[in-house]
């Protein structure tokens, strides 16, 4: 058997233990305890609140609306979503919410294992333990099987961002622009992502049409849906931002509850150390990638633990980047390291977490993530090492 059917089967082993696990040792049975209680309920109630008849922006309605339709009492007076994501999610708040649920978590499922499939074989083809730890932790890690419990969104954002990373790198920077809406869903988690991507364009053709391409589809989703509903933001905004913003699992949030004001500050200036530290790779190149996507998940400005599962696509750029350079150690151990870390270290903030009723402090798991892949892939700093298609191919897609 070649090297790449047995990481084929290695990732299938992997993946269907993870699919176990969620079915039969609490993960499924916990989602479904919490079907009108979970957040895709939440996500929900918005375009259903719409279809009804009312208004998920009116702050003297909302609320009551959302419990008449059979979900949780929301923690906020408007919807906590923009009118763009309303959009997207009409067809599901068509269904009823048990029905729209199972929907929201096979397709998360589905595309979460199809996009790390594409990466592994994209970046670190033909190694079945790296296959079968990474594939094992997408589900059985604490992030993901989260993710999977309160139908959050972070599945969905990690393919997207898959989806972009290996789209622009084939050329296809249409494609891309595509994958690249669901950032929309949550912009707060890409800032660094997406100012990466940014200063990449001013260097690389590639990534300068798909940021042509990214900024028109995105400008004109934003613009159309905003005319829709007109008076959203300034409720939004009041109430919205001040809730949300004050604790997650974030560099702020952990900095200032240890320090108050000066740990925000302090929090700053590390998120700021970052950029510099990130700014030193070639643009466009992988390691760029590799190191701009984890700055996005540990410098965020607002998230959760389960948004860790945006760091599989980082991690396995990195390791695609060591593996090219011939250092098969080094890549073991990175992606040993992160699979454990998710499988092990994840669940022990969480519990942490859960005992505080506070999980700050998981935020130590990206920001480890961003020190480990920046240690790791220093030495390429200046490295333009990529696969690129041939010139020829790029102009023609």
């Amino acid at each position: 058997m070649s090297s790449a059917r047995r990481a084929d089967a290695a990732f299938l082993i992997a993946i269907l233990a993870g699919v176990l696990f969620i079915a039969l040792l609490g993960p499924l049975g916990r989602r479904l305890e919490m079907v009108h209680a979970n957040d895709f309920s939440g996500f929900w109630s918005g375009p259903r609140t719409v279809l009804v008849g009312g208004d998920p922006w009116d702050p003297t309605s909302y609320v009551d609306t959302a419990v008449e339709l059979g979900t949780k009492k929301p923690d906020a007076n408007v919807y906590d979503y923009m009118p763009w994501v309303l959009f997207a999610l009409l067809p599901l708040a068509a269904l009823p919410l048990e029905v729209a649920g199972w929907i929201w978590m096979i397709l998360s499922m589905t595309l979460a294992v199809i996009a790390l499939r594409a990466l592994l074989r994209a970046f670190v083809p033909g190694r079945p333990l790296i296959h079968g730890a990474l594939g094992l932790a997408l589900f059985v890690g604490q992030p993901g099987f989260h993710a999977v419990v309160l139908g959050q969104w972070a599945l969905l954002l990690m393919s997207a961002s898959a989806a972009v990373v290996l789209a622009v790198r084939a050329g296809h920077t249409r494609r891309a622009a595509f994958a690249a809406l669901a950032f929309l869903a949550k912009p707060q988690i890409f800032v660094w992502t997406a100012l990466g991507l940014a200063i990449a364009a001013v260097f690389d053709v590639r990534y300068r049409r798909f940021v042509r391409y990214a900024l028109v589809l995105g400008g004109a989703v934003v613009v159309c849906t905003w005319l829709a509903f007109p008076e959203w933001f300034p409720a939004w905004l009041a109430d919205i931002p001040p809730r949300r913003t004050g604790r997650s699992a974030v560099l702020l949030s952990a900095f200032g509850q240890v320090l108050g004001t000066p740990g925000r500050v302090l929090a700053v200036a590390v998120i700021l150390g970052g950029v510099a530290l990130a700014s030193r790779f070639v643009p466009g190149s992988d390691a760029w990638l590799a190191v701009w996507l984890a700055l996005s998940s540990a410098g965020a400005i607002y998230s959760w633990s389960y948004d860790q599962v945006l760091l599989f696509v980082p991690l396995t750029i990195a390791c695609g980047v060591l593996a090219a350079a011939g250092r098969e150690r080094a890549m073991r151990t990175l992606a040993l390291g992160g699979a454990v870390t998710l499988l092990i270290v994840s669940l022990a903030f969480y519990a942490i977490g859960v005992a505080r009723h506070d999980e700050t402090f998981s935020v130590a798991i990206p920001v480890a993530f961003f020190i480990a892949i920046v240690w790791s892939l220093w030495p390429y700093r200046r490295s333009t090492l990529i696969r690129e298609r041939p010139a020829q191919q790029i102009q023609a897609a």
